[in-house]
């Protein structure tokens, strides 16, 4: 099981990395946010019944960053005032897709941990 105090430094490490959402005008980078900090709870507060090793904990969250990269570097070549649209799309395909990034929309986009 993941200790609080893991979950507390991913939600710091999430809110402090400013790559998920440099390019993202204020309210599409917190809509980004705030569902990254909901998918990263989510992960600690599994009911699947399933333990996660902290290995497999680090590999979800790396996964997670990269996403939210993906989704901000895909909403930031919206113009400004689309951009918070933009980012809502790209969460409600992720969503159908399971939680996870469609390879296509994210090709590009490296993990930089």
């Amino acid at each position: 099981m993941i200790d609080p105090e893991t979950l507390q430094r991913v939600v710091e490490r999430l809110l402090e990395d400013e790559s998920l959402t440099a390019d993202l005008i204020d309210e599409a980078a917190k809509v980004l946010l705030d569902w990254g900090l909901a998918r990263a709870d989510a992960m600690v507060q599994q009911e699947t019944g399933e333990i996660l090793s902290p290995e497999e904990f680090d590999a979800q969250i790396s996964q997670l960053r990269r996403t939210m990269k993906c989704i901000s570097k895909q909403a930031s070549e919206a113009p400004p005032d689309a951009q918070t649209q933009q980012v809502q799309e790209l969460l409600a395909e992720i969503e159908t897709a399971d939680g996870m990034a469609p390879i296509d929309l994210c090709q590009e986009v490296e993990d930089e941990d």
